[in-house]
């Protein structure tokens, strides 16, 4: 295990001035925080591809595939990459992170892999657990490897479009009672950017440090008033759907409607949205609660050709980067987004 003392700063100042050693864990072994470098906070790799799809039922099509697609990331200096596919959305978990974890050791960079039970309807799978049992299971993928993959954060845990059903605040409740009991960040779904104020308000409640809270998709809710009173409670956004302007997106409530078995509807964002809150942000001294990322995954890359499909992983680094730095983005602030945010997030004593 590498790590070495750093010292530790939390947003609200308890840790200042104090020296400790900070780690992270990730799927080929634990780093120290400082060796963490820049960092796509908010990826799926394990949904880059379908299964055994493309190769006919043969090999892992993410085995075949992932490789050639994040390789590039070494070349515009990403170095660690957070997986936040773990748990419902993936049938078997030993299998995948199994896979995860031969495609780490041939990667010229880190990956950390979160683990979570997502949203409604992926929550469905566990029924009607209590509080406690939930905790304990969250507790557990903590500190119990799977395929020789210990998780580095708990996450992606979600909440509905403009909702948070009862099912969804108990898993929220359960990972901040885990993130006390374990150290690991949590990293979030807002569904289009909605309920965050209410996701950091019960993440509060259990006694998270919300300083080493994501809140994710924020940049798909990107009103600037919206954003500074998430901001307000101490929480991190995630500016982390870059490149993702058009999603195929399901109409909640539209089963039997049309010819279908539900009806869909079209929601777009455009990266001009993204990049000016991003760039307002900055402005007025928000860069150290931000953190940057892509989501990226197979069905939403063919339906952005022109960013994702054309740029792959490397979208952030070679789009986005440049139009921030010509709207008077500093070098620093991508720096504390990109690297002293994740490392202060993910690291733990």
């Amino acid at each position: 295990m590498i790590s070495v003392p750093i010292t530790a700063q939390s947003v609200n100042g308890a840790t200042k001035g104090r020296a400790k050693t900070v780690r992270i864990d990730t799927v080929a072994g634990t780093i120290a925080a400082e060796d963490l470098g820049a960092t796509l906070m908010h990826e799926h790799v394990s949904s880059l591809a379908p299964q055994s799809f493309y190769s006919g039922g043969g090999e892992s099509d993410l085995e075949l595939l992932a490789p050639r697609a994040l390789g590039p990331l070494a070349d515009v200096g990403v170095a660690t990459l957070v997986d936040l596919t773990g748990g419902s959305r993936i049938a078997n978990l030993e299998t995948e992170f199994g896979r995860l974890h031969r495609l780490a050791m041939g990667l010229p960079f880190h990956l950390v892999a979160g683990f979570a039970y997502y949203k409604e309807p992926w929550l469905e799978r566990l029924g009607h657990e209590g509080l406690d049992r939930l905790t304990e299971r969250y507790i557990q993928a903590a500190i119990t490897p799977v395929a020789g993959v210990k998780i580095g954060v708990f996450g992606e845990v979600g909440t509905s479009l403009d909702a948070i059903s009862p099912r969804e605040e108990l898993h929220l409740r359960a990972v901040a009672r885990a993130h006390v009991a374990t150290g690991l960040a949590i990293s979030t779904h807002c569904t289009l950017g909605t309920m965050a104020p209410e996701q950091a308000a019960i993440l509060s409640d259990e006694g998270a440090d919300v300083g080493r809270v994501v809140l994710g998709h924020l940049d798909l809710r990107p009103e600037i008033d919206y954003l500074e009173k998430v901001l307000a409670t101490g929480v991190n956004l995630g500016f982390d759907t870059f490149g993702k302007e058009w999603f195929d997106y399901r109409v909640p409530g539209s089963e039997g409607q049309g010819g279908g078995s539900f009806v869909k509807w079209t929601y777009h964002r455009s990266d001009d949205d993204r990049i000016a809150a991003l760039a307002l942000l900055c402005e007025r001294g928000f860069d150290d609660r931000i953190v940057l990322s892509c989501d990226m995954s197979g069905i939403e890359a063919y339906l952005n050709p022109s960013t994702h499909g054309r740029y792959g992983y490397t979208y952030l680094h070679k789009v986005v980067l440049p139009r921030l730095r010509a709207l008077g983005v500093a070098e620093s602030s991508l720096h504390r987004m990109l690297v002293d945010n994740p490392a202060r997030i993910l690291g733990r004593p």
